[in-house]
């Protein structure tokens, strides 16, 4: 055999096997890029204004201070909500998956109103939903803050109101809309997100 035809049937080999490497580390980041699409998807599906507004449609109902506690007392979950608003009626409705919402209706608003312009409270079941929020934050516009108790927040800077907040350790994600994006934040940073008690 020629050295020369050698050499290049050695160098090929190598090459070869180079081959699968690059493609395994091709597949590695192709599943990476899956998996955190798909939890961009499970937030998004989770819990923007317009899904909050048409869940909040399903079985909806104006409740008392003392039926939200009797309710968040018999869920399997805690429920989240922003305390008592001036001028506000509380509606209280469930929707599939474990999601519970608390919204604020205001001037004479009826429960199921689809309108999407009310302070909104939602709790849903998420495996370690602060993971979830902190790599979420690394995509384009993604923010990333804290909240008292060692909660985790995140926004985007396309949707600012819609405000995420989870726990380390908790499998929920707490979702706050408002149509004032300053005022979904501020709940949320000042600690007023809490479980009904």
């Amino acid at each position: 055999m020629d050295p020369k035809d050698k050499a290049e049937k050695d160098a090929a080999k190598p090459a070869a096997k180079r081959a699968p490497a690059g493609r395994g580390k091709l597949i590695g980041i192709g599943i990476a890029v899956v998996a955190v699409v798909a939890v961009a998807v499970a937030l998004i599906a989770g819990g923007s204004d317009d899904d909050s507004s048409s869940a909040s449609s399903e079985a909806a109902s104006i409740v008392s201070l003392d039926e939200l506690r009797e309710a968040s007392g018999s869920a399997d979950n805690p429920i989240y909500w922003a305390g008592p608003q001036d001028g506000a009626e509380l509606e209280l409705s469930h929707s599939e998956g474990g999601r519970t919402y608390v919204r604020y209706l205001t001037d004479g608003a009826r429960a199921g109103d689809p309108s999407n312009e009310f302070l909104t409270v939602g709790t849903y079941p998420f495996p370690d939903a602060a993971a979830a929020l902190r790599k979420l934050s690394k995509e384009p516009g993604g923010i990333l803050a804290s909240a008292p108790g060692g909660g985790v927040v995140y926004f985007n800077r396309e949707r600012p109101e819609n405000v995420y907040l989870a726990f380390p350790g908790s499998s929920l994600q707490v979702e706050v809309f408002d149509p004032n994006a300053k005022r979904a934040l501020g709940l949320v940073a000042s600690g007023l997100i809490v479980p009904i008690s």
